[in-house]
């Protein structure tokens, strides 16, 4: 049996925010990381999402922007956490009510204690990989 650690993708348009949020997670968890702009993300197919035990995906100042992106990791059944510079960020979007929300820049343990709680239990994390 192969195993290995849980995989995050990191769906953010500035790269150097992407590098600090993947350096803050990978020091403080085991896991793999994958950094994509969201054009790359929007090009990634079901199977490869399904692979995913937690995205970290960019809420952008028009929230309704990231709607389908939303959807998708949602249908895929990828736990979700979200990410913005903007404090209003998903005001009035019922479909955002439900989704963590981290504000950047980051507080380091704010972050890592989300991806902690909302990251797939180990156990699933690990069926990625079989």
């Amino acid at each position: 049996m192969q195993t290995s650690s849980p995989h995050i993708l990191i769906v953010e348009p500035e790269f150097l925010v992407a590098l600090d949020a993947e350096y803050l997670i990978t020091s403080a968890i085991a896991c793999r990381t994958t950094l994509l702009q969201p054009d790359q993300f929007d090009r990634w197919d079901a199977p490869s999402l399904a692979k995913i035990d937690l995205c970290l995906l960019d809420l952008p100042f028009d929230a309704a922007e990231a709607a389908p992106r939303i959807d998708r990791l949602r249908k895929a059944g990828v736990p979700l956490l979200l990410t913005t510079a903007n404090d209003r960020a998903g005001q009035g979007l019922a479909t955002l009510e439900d989704l963590p929300v981290i504000m950047k820049p980051y507080d380091g343990e704010a972050l890592i204690a989300l991806v902690s709680r909302w990251m797939r239990p180990p156990a699933r994390c690990l069926e990625n990989f079989r």
